[in-house]
This record gives C-alpha cells, sequence and structure tokens, in this order.
C-alpha cells in the first residue's frame, strides 16, 4: 500500500485537542500547502484565515447559526460530540475563503481542507472539518467576514480546525463493506 493511500485510510478526525498552540512552522507549512492548490476557477487564489485567539473563536462561534443551535435538550452533534464545546477545543480554527464563481469554488474549498489535514498529519497536527459555507457560514456572512477581516471580494466557505491531539494512540485501518458497481 503506498504512502498516500495509508493516509487516506487512516485519517480520523480529531475532536479534542491539547491546549498547546501549533507551532509556527507547522502551521506555516499546512498554510503553504494549501496556498498551492487551485480554486479551479480561472486559478484564483484562496484566502486562508487561521485564527488562534479564543476571545476571536467565541465571537465567531456566537456569529455562527450552526454552534448557537439546540434541538430539544440536545446540543447539535458532530459525530456524538457537542459542537458547542469543539471550538472550546480547537487551537486553530481554519476559514478558508474563495473568490469568483462561488458555485464551483464552494466544493473545491471543502476539498482544499481535505487536502491541508492530510498534510497537517504529516506534522502530527490532526484536524477535524466544521462545515461549509451552506451549513454554517452562510446566515452571519458579513459579520463573519468583518470579524476575521476578510476581503469584500472573497466568501467565507469552509471552516475547520487543526491541533495537537491529547492521545496519539495508532489508529487501526476500519474496512467498511462498501459497495461497487461498474458500468461498462
Amino acid at each position: 500500500m503506498n504512502n498516500l493511500m495509508r493516509k487516506i485510510l487512516l485519517k480520523r478526525s480529531v475532536y479534542s485537542f491539547s491546549a498547546n498552540l501549533l507551532r509556527e512552522e507547522d502551521l506555516m507549512a499546512i498554510l503553504e500547502e494549501g496556498k498551492q492548490l487551485s480554486n479551479v476557477v480561472n486559478n484564483q487564489a484562496w484566502h486562508f484565515t487561521a485564527i488562534q485567539n479564543k476571545v476571536v473563536m467565541k465571537k465567531f462561534a456566537e456569529l455562527n447559526a450552526y454552534f448557537a443551535i439546540k434541538t430539544g435538550t440536545d446540543d447539535r452533534t458532530i459525530s456524538g460530540r457537542n459542537i458547542s464545546k469543539i471550538i472550546d477545543n480547537i487551537s486553530t480554527l481554519l476559514v478558508i475563503s474563495g473568490s469568483g464563481d462561488i458555485k464551483y469554488t464552494e466544493d473545491a474549498a471543502s476539498t482544499l481542507f481535505g487536502s491541508m489535514m492530510l498534510a497537517a498529519d504529516s506534522y502530527g497536527v490532526k484536524s477535524c472539518w466544521l462545515g461549509t459555507k451552506e451549513s454554517m457560514l452562510e446566515e452571519n456572512s458579513e459579520a463573519i467576514s468583518q470579524l476575521l477581516q476578510i476581503p469584500e471580494e472573497y466568501t467565507p466557505l469552509c471552516v475547520g480546525g487543526f491541533g495537537y491531539p491529547i492521545d496519539d494512540t495508532d489508529v487501526k485501518v476500519t474496512y467498511l463493506d462498501s459497495v461497487v458497481k461498474i458500468i461498462r
């Protein structure tokens, strides 16, 4: 099995991170890898906003209906985890913004974040994908852009978290019984 396939098979989202901020060199290496990937439309640049300030993260969460929504007595969850507490555990929140034809760029932003998740793993940094423009950034997009000082020509499209894991135990590959159909 080649190294990339092994990384893909072993990739798991992490929702509990250590309190340590990412080392500057790890953060810059992950961002540099992300900067190299095109947004598919006219090869335009991305705008990355890496947030490590807990006050700004909290304001971001307050502006973001996705984090604030309650359904009955249970908080909204991602994989059974209380998302209102996820931001408290993330050392670096990353918002990827794009410009141009957002119809195509939004999908590319999520793909880009997935690639950055794989790159981060090379530096011992774990990650979790949190959402897209439609699921969490749409409602207060202007207020979020203002808070994060995102230039006017960019739209926030994707958000996720990075940090060092609390527990770095080996992850075992789980083979799924997926259905494959080939039509020739």
